[in-house]
């Protein structure tokens, strides 16, 4: 039909050709109209429904609404997979409207406009650093923050990169260099980073929350004023009357909204 091969072996194992990657995106788009069609004619059961949602957000977003979300998904559609995604944030908005990603779940701040988003709380950060930390013992002020060495978090699947501005820009009203140690785009490991050295890291107050099960961790208020960030979930267009979508989207809503969250996890 093509005229073409469409894939080919190589050692890698089977790749697309050229033409095959050029026409992926329509045939996909195609692809997900037509599951969109299915889906609409179908009921949406909770507790007998089996389907997979693929859900973007960093790991911070898995530690925080994970657990929670799946252990509710066992009670009330055991059917129900949940599979979490992290691509890029353009890669992300293409593969959600080709309906690749079903959800976004974070701090976004510039999505498209083809989005809808809805707001589950407001998330502000805290500064982590070992108890016994050298300097910083019962009050962490501006001095003892501007002298630290520091470790800075941001993954891709957000815009912690706002939060980070904020804090060069402290340093640089108070024309201090910031000493950065460390740069990490993942959670994992932060918490024995910390508790291990001398270093200073600022991250939000419901990742602190999950690290502070670690004995050698304590968290301060940050010295400075900085902008709460609306933690939302997103979802294209092409799917908001999708009926799995919007069962989706009302667990998240019920189980994150400020008002739902348990009092250890509210700024």
């Amino acid at each position: 039909m093509f005229d073409d091969a469409l894939f080919v072996k190589t050692s890698q194992g089977m790749l697309p050709t050229a033409f095959a990657e050029e026409i992926s995106n329509p045939i996909a788009a195609g692809l997900a109209s037509l599951r969109l069609a299915m889906e609409t004619r179908r009921s949406f059961v909770p507790d007998s429904a089996e389907r997979t949602f693929y859900v973007y957000m960093s790991d911070l977003g898995q530690a925080v609404f994970i657990p929670r979300l799946v252990a509710h998904m066992r009670t009330v559609a055991p059917g129900i997979r949940v599979v979490t995604v992290d691509r890029s944030f353009k890669d992300a908005q293409e593969a959600m409207a080709l309906g690749h990603i079903d959800l976004a779940i974070g701090m976004f701040l510039n999505f498209d406009k083809d989005f809808y988003q809805q707001r589950l709380f407001q998330e502000s950060y805290v500064a982590m650093v070992r108890v016994n930390h050298p300097d910083i013992r019962n009050t962490l002020d501006a001095g003892k923050f501007l002298r630290a060495e520091h470790v800075a978090y941001s993954p891709t699947a957000g815009s912690h990169a706002a939060f980070e501005a904020e804090v060069d820009d402290f340093f640089h009203r108070h024309d201090v260099h910031r000493k950065v140690a460390v740069r990490l785009v993942h959670s994992l490991g932060l918490a024995q980073i910390i508790a291990s050295s001398d270093l200073v890291a600022c991250v939000p107050s419901r990742l602190a929350a999950t690290m502070l099960t670690e004995p050698d961790i304590r968290t301060f208020a940050l010295p400075f004023e900085t902008t709460a960030l609306p933690v939302s979930q997103l979802w294209h267009l092409r799917f908001r009357n999708d009926e799995g979508h919007k069962w989706l989207r009302s667990v998240i809503y019920e189980l994150f909204q400020e008002t739902a969250l348990p009092d250890f996890a509210k700024s």
